[in-house]
């Protein structure tokens, strides 16, 4: 016969009813003691306690009924308990082509063989059999699989909801990446630039003139359904609305004017800002138009009212800022750009301009 080799729980179970039967001074250990002995260990083991499950078998009951008769003289002999079990395991592995692994199931059919009649009756009174074993032990599996993946997908689930919750936590409260999509910061800023940008300083340190920020420009589209604003608070509304429909859109410039500001845009001169011109050694080049506020250009000096600011890109004459369609306002203002995390050969915070 070939060696046996056993699972974790029927070692347990086996070396458990060594101690009971060294307890009451049995040899050899009896049918009743190894049945005890596997019943204990019910709890320790996923497999065995959902097979006795499946039998209807209550492992306290009957350990509790072994335990009454643990000294009660047997009429019948003791069986070669755990040479039937091992035979079981064989059984189970038809030229496997190496030696078996004897698993509870075996057990269980084992005691099926056995003559003590107190172990016989308990097998009898749960109607167990080496057939209900393997069907017991198939639903099992069935059940083992079915519990499997609605727990997999409960930790999915989990995790997915920690994940939002944080990402939404941490957008809201502190910052977020955004990325360079168009030329209209060029030279300082390139097209795919990935930026830090934060909103944690506009607490206690007003945006200032220079600064380069991220906000929603009037003809964006802020909708607040509770799909957009999900999408909105996880920056998932760039992947779902079109740059086109203008839903969730956000431009980033320099901020120019303060509130209260007059501001004026000399084409081929620069920008003058209460009427003293900027030094802007951050543009591409001068701007060749006026700020637009009529249908025609206008020349003039423009003030910015309050709570608004006045946008412009570095690179005046391809961007579309505020001499277009007018000022931004302050509560749409997403946060203030402070470093580039991308390309690494330009990695580093951004310059603040002296005026």
């Amino acid at each position: 016969m070939e060696d046996v080799r056993y699972s974790e729980d029927v070692k347990d179970a086996i070396h458990l009813a060594g101690k009971l039967a060294k307890k009451q001074g049995q040899a050899p250990i009896s049918d009743r003691v190894y049945l005890l002995g596997l019943l204990m260990t019910h709890r320790k083991f996923n497999r065995l306690d959902s097979l006795l499950q499946e039998l209807g078998i209550s492992p306290g009951k009957a350990a509790q009924r072994l335990k009454n008769n643990l000294k009660t003289p047997t009429p019948a002999p003791t069986s070669d308990w755990l040479k039937n079990a091992e035979l079981m395991a064989q059984a189970a592995r038809p030229n496997a082509g190496k030696p078996a692994l004897m698993e509870v199931e075996h057990l269980l059919k084992a005691f099926c063989l056995s003559p003590d009649p107190v172990v016989s009756a308990i097998m009898q009174e749960n109607r167990v059999s080496a057939e209900r074993v393997d069907q017991a032990m198939a639903q099992a599996h069935r059940k083992q699989g079915r519990n499997t993946l609605l727990f997999l997908g409960k930790e999915l689930l989990e995790v997915i909801v920690f994940v939002l919750f944080f990402l939404i936590l941490i957008k809201s409260f502190l910052g977020e990446l955004r990325l360079i999509p168009s030329e209209s910061m060029v030279p300082g800023l390139q097209v795919n630039d990935r930026l830090v940008i934060e909103r944690v300083t506009r607490l206690n340190r007003p945006y200032q003139r220079g600064d380069v920020l991220v906000f929603y420009p009037p003809m964006s589209q802020l909708k607040k359904d509770p799909w957009s604003l999900f999408l909105r608070w996880t920056g998932f509304s760039g992947l779902i609305y079109k740059k086109d429909d203008y839903i969730d859109v956000a431009y980033i410039k320099r901020l120019i004017g303060l509130p209260g500001d007059m501001v004026e845009v000399r084409p081929g001169d620069g920008v003058y800002v209460n009427s003293k011109k900027l030094d802007e050694p951050y543009v591409n080049e001068v701007s060749e138009t006026c700020t637009l506020v009529k249908p025609e250009p206008y020349c003039g000096a423009v003030k910015v009212p309050d709570g608004q600011y006045y946008m412009m890109g570095d690179n005046r004459n391809q961007s579309l800022d505020s001499r277009y369609w007018g000022f931004a306002r302050k509560e749409r203002v997403i946060g203030r750009a402070v470093f580039r995390i991308w390309p690494l050969d330009r990695i580093g915070a951004l310059p603040k301009p002296a005026y």
